[in-house]
């Protein structure tokens, strides 16, 4: 048995190939995301260690909890520390090192702003030794208030060289000139993780960082002899209180981890896509598989008349499968290195910058390779295996292939009750606000349902479909065949309806996410102008904007809006910092009890949700830990029910948050303007009054729903592109299915090209086929992709989606492209149709 099986194989290794083609894609993805995982873990790592070669012990502010939220924004410790520090026994340098947001812009004066990495400032670090990884690739280190060190990225991307004049906008002031003095590097790398860095003298960085008399850390190398271990013991006894000591290799850990967890969203999308992927190949797998063990029925029914066991043919099939499968692991393998370098530039092209590094191929991803395209290629096989061992040894006798069995009641049943339960978990979903749960059950159910019903629906969407090409002898030869086996056209459609149902769904939230911007503008929005950064990824503007707007006579009101990140029972969320005594004026929160104005400095606004799940309302005090400050017990002074234009549920003042956070960029400026002066003047008026930030966007309504419009659009182009891939596996599920079907109806073909059938009547009778399949494919993803769509539109409110829009043209066209596509598909399959040999098809078996 298992030479006949290794026989069979090579007797249709194409065809086989074309079946692993499917499972290979969705391996390349899995493999390559765990490659571009361990790539970074491994460059950051090297990174990190080599900017901490030097520094023994970090000494720093405690954190009251820790994350990625709070990592880069500690206290800062005072600059008087240094010298208590540098008295331990063991220590042989220490020096202060500081931090914070400065924009370079490039020499047109336009703001230098990486997607995702930080504009940062720092001070220069004397002792070099110190300064580990950061070295001077030419020039020198700054001597003067106006000299700077520029990372090497930026230089050479923007071409700035020593001598040249650099415009940077730092936190709380406008624009400064500086000369450029040095060109920095992190070792083999030319900038941190993407993020730009402009290095000033000491005492020059403390003044423009906002930080006098203060550092972020205190860098410390020991004495010869002395373990960090044993310097950091002995520095921590003589810390004040609120200050901590820990080694270089924490800080590196940390710091590495950070990034690692911020690219963690993006791994999970990918593998996101890897099992749309997979799943959509198990599809292509199992109709393969059916069919091969259909066109086997004799041979099978044969082995078992001369003594094979069902345990021997069942062994047989799934050994096909397992070399499909290995088959597949080993080019999905191969291709995963592939794609780990093209996710790589992908995030290159959105700004975060990778550090330089071999791709790291490690056990885990070997092993969770094979372990993936083995098991899904079996667990796709497993039912056409069993089928086969049912095939009785009588079948051997017949002259002709059993006729296709029908539809099992069971299967009737259960996909009944699933299709109803799944549309009832939907109507649910689309008809209550936040119902996630019930959408997430509703696109499950509904989804296994029409899977299990979709062969007793393909004969009526066929016959409707084909309807109008049943007149000419091809198109009702493409309509008959399209009809003649529904569970093999529908488990080929269903491939197609996978990938295009979430296409047509992701393209209904993105529609509704568009469409809510407008409503929340229109609805929450006091303001005639909104400010905010000009790149989407930029942490927030200068505080020197609002100071510049309200010096203006033709503005009424400037309101600013900050956001940080505060625990509240043990759960990481935002907080936003208004200002009572104007927000009114420029927002509408809805306010549900209380007022905005009773904010001050121990005060804090729910959102009506929040206080309700909590058990809270006005006057309830509530405990909020902040990294910086720790537990402060505010009160309850107001709810709201607003909540999509501040992005968050809590809501302190401005007092109250710069009183426990460090940063003070605002996340946005709100400005109305003064009565009888219309929006176009006062936009003009900021527009000219803030020349020197270039890095501030100044929107009206219209223009903010445009720019999030073209930023959604970017995001959908995006996941288009990762979807992309599921289609085209579905296609090539389409291609096998018509391959493997001409191989069946051979005899059938050439007693058609013997009656007077031209080879062109027969290859259109093929696209006319695969496009029958792939339009009930369009059709069936169409109607389930906008009921998905609209159901986590809704059930999404929760993060400021308040309007369902289901649009139509866009997912029509993709159904069309969709459907036509299958006649592409079917190019060859079609032409190997045409080129059957009339006189051996007519004696085929």
């Amino acid at each position: 048995m298992f030479a006949l099986t290794l026989k069979g194989l090579f007797a249709r290794k194409v065809r086989l190939f074309l079946t692993a083609i499917s499972v290979m894609l969705g391996v390349a993805f899995v493999s390559g995301t765990l490659v571009l995982t361990d790539t970074v873990k491994a460059a950051f790592d090297q990174l990190y260690a080599g900017l901490t070669k030097g520094t023994d012990v970090t000494v720093r502010s405690k954190s009251a909890f820790t994350d990625t939220s709070t990592l880069q924004s500690t206290k800062p410790v005072p600059a008087t520390l240094v010298d208590t520090v540098r008295r331990v026994d063991g220590v042989a340098s220490a020096e202060g090192s500081i931090t914070g947001y400065a924009l370079m812009l490039d020499k047109t004066g336009k703001p230098i702003q990486p997607g995702g990495a930080p504009t940062l400032g720092a001070g220069y670090v004397t002792d070099r030794e110190l300064a580990g990884g950061f070295s001077l690739r030419s020039g020198r280190g700054p001597r003067a208030a106006d000299e700077v060190i520029v990372d090497a990225a930026t230089a050479r991307k923007y071409s700035y060289r020593p001598g040249d004049t650099i415009g940077i906008i730092f936190e709380s002031g406008g624009q400064r000139r500086f000369t450029v003095v040095g060109i920095a590097g992190f070792g083999q790398a030319d900038n941190l993780a993407g993020a730009t860095l402009a290095t000033f003298q000491m005492s020059t960085a403390q003044q423009l960082l906002g930080k006098v008399g203060q550092f972020d850390a205190i860098d410390v190398r020991g004495r010869a002899g002395v373990t960090p271990d044993q310097l950091r013991g002995r520095i921590a006894r003589v810390l004040p209180a609120g200050t901590e000591a820990v080694t270089s290799a924490t800080v590196s850990s940390e710091a590495s981890k950070s990034i690692q967890s911020a690219l963690s969203m993006f791994t999970k999308i990918f593998l996101g896509f890897a099992a749309v992927s997979l799943l959509v190949g198990s599809f292509m797998i199992w109709n393969t598989f059916s069919i091969l063990v259909a066109q086997r029925g004799r041979e099978h029914a044969l082995l078992r008349a001369i003594g094979a066991g069902r345990r021997q043919i069942l062994g047989s099939v799934l050994a096909e499968a397992v070399a499909v499968g290995l088959v597949a692991s080993v080019l999905g393998l191969g291709l995963g290195l592939a794609v780990a370098s093209g996710l790589r530039g992908l995030l290159g092209a959105v700004g975060m910058e990778l550090p330089s590094a071999a791709l790291q191929l490690h056990a885990r991803t070997v092993i969770a390779a094979f372990a993936v395209g083995v098991l899904v290629t079996l667990v796709a096989a497993l039912a056409p295996a069993w089928r086969a061992t049912r095939i009785p040894p009588i079948a051997a006798l017949r002259e002709a292939a059993a006729p296709a069995k029908g539809v099992a009641r069971w299967r009737l049943v259960v996909g009944a009750l699933l299709l109803v339960g799944g549309v009832a978990g939907l109507v649910r979903a689309i008809s209550a606000d936040s119902q996630t749960a019930a959408a997430g059950l509703g696109t499950l159910a509904t989804f296994l349902g029409v899977m299990m019903l979709a062969p007793v629906a393909v004969r009526p969407l066929v016959r409707v479909l084909g309807a109008p090409i049943s007149r000419s002898v091809t198109g009702g030869m493409g309509r008959l065949n399209a009809a003649r086996s529904p569970r093999r056209t529908a488990s080929t459609a269903t491939a197609l309806v996978v990938g295009l149902a979430l296409v047509v769904a992701v393209t209904v939230v993105a529609s509704s996410i568009k469409a809510s911007v407008g409503d929340v503008l229109d609805r929450a929005n006091k303001a005639d102008l909104i400010l905010k950064a000009s790149s989407q990824f930029a942490a927030g503007i200068p505080t020197g904007v609002a100071d510049k707007l309200r010096t203006q006579p033709e503005v009424g009101t400037v309101s600013e809006m900050r956001w940080g990140m505060a625990q509240v029972d043990g759960a990481t969320t935002p907080v936003a910092g208004l200002d009572p005594a104007t927000v009114d004026r420029v927002a509408n929160l809805g306010m549900a009890s209380g007022s905005v104005g009773a904010l001050g400095r121990d005060g804090i606004l729910l959102s009506a949700d929040i206080a309700k799940a909590k058990g809270l309302r006005v006057g309830s005090p509530l405990t909020v830990k902040f990294a910086q400050t720790g537990d402060r017990k505010l009160r309850v002074i107001g709810t709201f029910t607003d909540t999509t234009l501040i992005g968050t549920g809590y809501v302190v003042s401005l007092d109250t948050y710069n009183a426990n956070f460090s940063d003070r960029l605002d996340i946005a400026v709100l400005v109305a303007a003064r009565q009888g002066v219309s929006t176009a003047q006062v936009k003009q008026v900021a527009t000219t009054a803030l020349a020197e930030y270039p890095n501030v966007a100044i929107s009206d309504a219209n223009d903010l729903k445009e720019t999030q419009s073209k930023s959604v659009d970017q995001l959908l182009g995006m996941v288009y592109v990762m979807l992309l891939l599921a289609v085209v596996i579905a296609l090539l599920g389409v291609v096998n299915t018509l391959a493997l079907s001409v191989l069946e109806r051979t005899r059938e073909l050439g007693l058609l090209r013997a009656v007077g059938m031209t080879r062109r009547q027969v290859r259109a009778a093929v696209r006319w086929e695969a496009l029958l399949i792939a339009a009930v494919g369009a059709v069936l993803g169409l109607v389930l992709g906008l009921a998905f769509g609209a159901a986590f539109s809704r059930a999404l409110a929760s993060i400021g989606i308040v309007t369902v829009d289901v649009p139509i043209g866009q997912p029509l066209v993709c159904a069309v492209i969709a459907a036509l596509a299958g006649v592409v598909a079917a190019i060859v399959p079609a032409r190997r149709a045409a080129r059957v040999d009339i006189l051996r098809a007519v004696v085929t078996e």
